[in-house]
């Protein structure tokens, strides 16, 4: 398999229930790599290992997208958002961070087109539980030439209670993919 493309990744706030609400896109992917941790135990009996366990025990995802809103910034994270004024429009869009603002857990998902004995597919993504943590913020000059500056936002992946923790499908079409993931979302279309 050849992983060939990334595009739309969508989040929702995972409720205590376990369903998701306020489904959104993120913004345009650039890159998304996620890395499981495993436990690695062993039991040693008889002078051998006499068991072991490799069972999932977390994870981190890092997300590069070409833009982060105010909002899905807030949203993400837990700050408060404030939409900017439509009747005084020197009223700007303005995001309040604060120390104790906890990051919601969210369901995060994205697919991407890979290629399979020469044909063409789209693997789709969801992982049922992260908690973002707060971005680096870099900015730099402009030199003689343009260097596009584009945000990454990390995060922790967890497993739901159930053990759950990521859903994978594979598609023919990308029409399908993206509709698997604005289902997994809760994103209705207009």
């Amino acid at each position: 398999m050849a992983k060939v493309g990334l595009k739309y990744p969508v989040y929702a706030k995972l409720g205590e229930d376990g369903t998701y609400t306020g489904g959104a896109v993120i913004a345009k992917a650039i890159k998304a790599s996620v890395t499981a941790e495993s436990n690695d135990v062993k039991l040693y009996a008889d002078d051998g290992v006499a068991e072991s366990d490799k069972s999932f025990k977390g994870g981190k995802i890092s997300l590069n997208v070409d833009d982060l809103t105010n909002k899905t910034y807030c949203e993400l994270l837990g700050h408060k958002f404030t939409a900017a004024s439509e009747s005084d429009p020197a009223t700007p869009e303005t995001v309040l961070a604060n120390a104790n603002d906890i990051a919601p857990f969210v369901g995060v998902g994205f697919y991407g087109k890979v290629v399979r004995n020469n044909k063409p597919c789209y693997l789709a993504k969801w992982l049922k539980k992260v908690q973002f943590a707060e971005p680096a913020d870099e900015t730099d000059t402009k030199g003689d030439t343009v260097a596009f500056q584009t945000p990454t936002i990390e995060g922790d992946v967890f497993q739901l209670d159930n053990g759950d923790w990521k859903d994978q499908a594979e598609f023919k079409n990308e029409a399908d993919a993206r509709k698997w993931l604005e289902t997994q979302a809760g994103i209705t279309s207009e």
